[in-house]
């Protein structure tokens, strides 16, 4: 069942922008993860509503998530009593859009059901509800699957050796598949070898690549620009929206903070705090 905040339900039903219940929210959060020939999905769920969280307790309802992917005609339906849990997929299972919908669903006939929340124009109750039917919903959440999205945005990256740079300046293209950050033959050098120090290439990540990840970051935002069909513009984009990222809205340097994963705290436990001998 796909989430509808039109749909009518002849029940209550706790789920966004409904007012069944006056108080409480459930909540569903999704990360995947690719490890080896494996995607791993760690699913959390929040539920604010001790009624309902009381009869998963009892085993007459469950946290379900119905993740499905039509590039690849695949479904599965998780059902747990846990608030957090992990499962793996085949990497041949997921690829392109991944829709996940999250529910909570009554597994055992229930009846006597109440709850001081629920909204009065469903009457005073108690309410029965029988298998299947659903007592919480949360937002479809979509996530887009391709392996560059899960490497390190620094990825779409090409460093690349322009004769006529002078020491120290160097320039950024975006106009091939993969962005081109270009510096002069000796500044490539030095870069090249940096790469093999770990203090060194965080010191990297903290600078030329930080502030190039967020000049492209700028680009993709303003309106006035377009990169379609630019692979580098795609993994950006898709990476941002699987991390909850909205390039509209949210400022230029936190998107780059978060695509990059926190580079600073890099750069304080091994450089700042000399973590490493």
């Amino acid at each position: 069942m796909k989430f509808d905040k039109y749909k009518a339900f002849p029940y209550p039903v706790l789920r966004p922008g409904s007012d069944d219940y006056k108080d409480g929210e459930f909540q569903a959060t999704v990360e995947f993860a690719i490890e080896g020939n494996n995607i791993k999905a760690c699913i959390g769920y929040a539920l604010s509503a001790t009624e309902i969280t009381d009869e998963i307790a009892k085993g007459n309802a469950a946290y379900v998530c119905m993740i499905s992917c039509r590039d690849t005609y695949f479904q599965q339906v998780i059902s747990t009593a846990k608030r957090k849990m992990e499962v793996d997929f085949d990497s041949g299972a997921l690829r392109g859009e991944v829709r996940v919908n999250p529910y909570v669903v009554v597994k055992k006939d229930i009846s006597e059901f109440t709850s001081p929340d629920i909204n009065a124009e469903f009457g005073s109750g108690p309410f029965n509800f029988v298998e299947g039917d659903i007592l919480a919903q949360d937002e479809a959440q979509i996530f887009y699957f391709d392996r560059d999205l899960f490497r390190p945005i620094t990825s779409v990256f090409d460093l690349v050796k322009k004769d006529d740079l002078m020491d120290g300046i160097w320039t950024v293209g975006f106009e091939e598949n993969h962005i081109q950050i270009e510096v002069s033959p000796k500044m490539k050098e030095s870069i090249d070898a940096a790469r093999n120090d770990q203090k060194k290439r965080i010191v990297l990540l903290n600078s030329i690549y930080f502030a190039a990840v967020m000049q492209a970051v700028q680009k993709l935002k303003d309106p006035e620009e377009s990169y379609d069909g630019k692979k580098w513009a795609e993994v950006i984009r898709r990476q941002a929206h699987n991390k909850g990222l909205s390039l509209d809205s949210h400022d230029a340097y936190y998107i780059t903070e978060i695509l990059m994963q926190q580079p600073i705290m890099l750069l304080n436990a091994y450089v700042f705090k000399g973590a490493i001998q």
